[in-house]
């Protein structure tokens, strides 16, 4: 794996903020070394709008914005931050009554609460973090994709665009 310099990762402040207060400022990132792959600006790289970080902040504050509360995004997004907090719950990072505050707050939040939120993150600090999605869990067979599971809030700034 060669160190592209940065990597992209869209997030929500929802899940910024359950982060912060109850994760020890660590974050999850599922991240890709190209911002926009399909620009012309970009070499080739085969990932799809569902791993695009700039194709995925845009469509889910298109949801956001339409206040839409039946966006397939945003119960997506809440899913996975609820299946996120039982995963702390059962490693013992947080105990059952703030894993039951999680789950109150994730169930009470609103669209504008899925705000989406850039993650640029320094390719250098990160190099031993980076592990690669397996090709079954590829949004495209042949795209360039990793998860950081213990990402600590100091090595990345959180943008919105």
């Amino acid at each position: 794996m060669n160190d592209k310099g940065i990597y992209y990762s869209c997030s929500t402040w929802i899940a910024y903020e359950i982060c912060q207060w109850f994760y020890g400022e660590v974050h999850h990132a599922w991240c890709t070394p190209y911002f926009d792959p399909p620009s012309r600006l970009n070499r080739y790289n085969s990932i799809p709008p569902s791993s695009n970080p700039r194709a995925l902040y845009w469509s889910l504050m298109r949801d956001v914005d339409a206040l839409d509360f039946h966006s397939a995004r945003i119960d997506n997004v809440r899913l996975g931050l609820q299946r996120g907090a039982d995963s702390r719950r059962k490693s013992g990072m947080i105990d059952k009554y703030q894993f039951k505050e999680i789950q109150e707050t994730l169930s009470l939040a609103q669209p504008a609460n899925f705000r989406p939120l850039m993650f640029v993150i320094p390719g250098a600090p990160v190099t031993a973090m980076l592990k690669r999605v397996p090709v079954a869990r590829r949004a495209s067979l042949l795209s360039e994709e990793y998860i950081i599971d213990n990402l600590p809030r100091c090595l990345f700034d959180a943008i919105e665009l």
